[in-house]
């Protein structure tokens, strides 16, 4: 046990002996202790216990968030500078500023799992110090993919197309990292535009993990998918798995026997982002006898199709079935299409 973990130790003895205003000033202390680690979900979870122990103890409550953002404020150090100068060499001395600020670090110890596959994780990893590894859980085995260390980053689908994480990412020995939450893209959109673009220019010199999955032969996308002209009908599930809200409309784009794709327009970019992570009921026609299909499915992927973020946006949205569809009708499907554009072309 650290001494910090002693340490909080001692607050749930003071608790008991009913002395609630040693324990709140316990927790300040671990708080700013902790905040200094940059250990911010601790810190969270320790601000939390205040209410819960007195009501009252709003001028702590208001004092522990303070030491926690002005943590999270802090700069990033120079040793961070050093591992990812070919990322701040491409940068404006504003950019760098503006990437540096909302930098949160994190640390994780050996066989901690840093994000899981299957999960929401929209943060992008700089990894500063230590080594990590990709893994694919399949069938209940785990596939290693590949190794990380200082100077590469993970995460990069998630955080720029709106996915869920297609591996668990573990770290090997003590991993110290810098990252990003992807609500920081909407923050920049106003007054630098360009930072964005640089971002996803650095991060696509890496090995994409898709790829390594493809030649894995792990990759979810390698089932056959099909272009599908029509139109699909769309409920939100809810957790006890009732269809909730209202019908959304979009445009297919292709399907498979796993999957659909298709196309949404929304206001706004957060809007499309509630989708992912969600079970959706869906409805649409399949050729030839154009019998209605109805799947539950889930969400694992939005992006986003326009070149600006417009006031009607264009998303993608990929939806795995929770049950798939028979072969034969993709390919009588396929077959139908190929047989209507030969049709149209002897026209």
């Amino acid at each position: 046990m650290n001494d910090l973990a002693k340490y909080e130790k001692s607050i749930d003895h003071y608790l008991r002996q009913g002395d609630n205003q040693k324990a709140i000033k316990g927790l300040l202390a671990l708080i700013k202790l902790y905040a200094q680690q940059k250990d911010f979900a601790k810190c969270e979870e320790l601000r939390e216990r205040i209410p819960a122990i007195s009501p009252s103890a709003l001028s702590e409550l208001i004092l522990a968030q303070e030491m926690i953002d002005s943590a999270r404020s802090l700069p990033a150090t120079e040793s961070h500078r050093r591992v990812w100068t070919e990322l701040y060499d491409r940068l404006t001395d504003e950019e760098t500023k503006a990437l540096q600020n909302e930098l949160l670090e994190a640390a994780f110890e050996p066989g901690q799992t840093i994000f899981s596959q299957g999960q929401k994780n929209a943060n992008l990893y700089f990894i500063s110090a230590g080594q990590a590894k990709h893994i694919y859980t399949q069938e209940n085995r785990e596939v290693f993919i590949s190794k990380i260390s200082a100077g590469n980053v993970a995460n990069e689908t998630s955080f720029f197309e709106a996915g869920l994480c297609t591996t668990s990412l573990v770290a090997i020995d003590r991993v110290k990292v810098h990252f990003l939450p992807a609500i920081t893209l909407l923050s920049w959109e106003g007054y630098l535009p360009a930072l964005e673009a640089k971002l996803r220019d650095f991060c696509s010199c890496g090995v994409k993990i898709h790829e390594l999955l493809k030649k894995s032969s792990l990759d979810r996308r390698i089932q056959r998918r099909i272009p599908l002209p029509g139109r699909i009908l769309l409920k939100i599930v809810d957790a006890g798995g009732a269809v909730v809200g209202k019908t959304i409309r979009g445009d297919i784009a292709d399907v498979s026997v796993g999957g659909v794709s298709f196309y949404v327009q929304t206001p706004s970019r957060e809007q499309a982002l509630m989708l992912l992570g969600h079970n959706l009921h869906l409805r649409f026609n399949m050729p030839p006898d154009m019998a209605e299909i109805e799947q539950i499915g889930k969400v694992l992927g939005v992006r986003r199709h326009s070149e600006a973020f417009d006031l009607k946006g264009r998303y993608s949205v990929h939806v795995m079935f929770s049950e798939i569809l028979p072969e034969k009708s993709i390919v009588e499907a396929e077959r139908f299409i190929k047989m209507i554009r030969i049709n149209e072309q002897n026209r």
